[in-house]
């Protein structure tokens, strides 16, 4: 297999798996992972719904550690450097990569670049 084709291969996997874990509303990843975003830092809707159901008030969080958790959960730039890890990882298994962490850095910032232009309100 070519090297470049690799190198493409890993970039738009870790472009994919990027958006898959932080923006598809696949019910088996988009519920849990909605439940842990809101466990870290509750957003207003989710406050308003906790204390509708009876509870005076709303489930404490983590603070300013929680929000920086969620924000660092909901940014393509910041999720695909470990999405890209774990890319690059399981694709030495099959195939000879060169230079390792050279394409883990190109895929995370070409993947950034896909995604915002592709998802430019982002």
């Amino acid at each position: 297999m070519p090297v470049w084709l690799i190198y493409l291969l890993i970039v738009l996997v870790t472009y994919r798996v990027t958006r898959l874990v932080i923006k598809d509303t696949f019910p088996p990843l988009g519920v849990p992972r909605d439940h842990l975003i809101n466990w870290w830092d509750p957003d207003d809707e989710w406050k308003i719904d906790r204390m509708s159901r009876g509870h005076d008030e709303p489930k404490p969080h983590w603070g300013a550690f929680g929000r920086s958790l969620r924000y660092l959960f909901q940014c393509p730039w910041c999720m695909s450097v470990w999405v890209g890890a774990g890319v690059v990882y399981v694709f030495t298994f099959y195939v000879s990569v060169p230079l390792p962490y050279a394409i883990w850095i190109v895929a995370t910032a070409a993947n950034g670049l896909i995604a915002q232009r592709l998802d430019p309100d982002d």
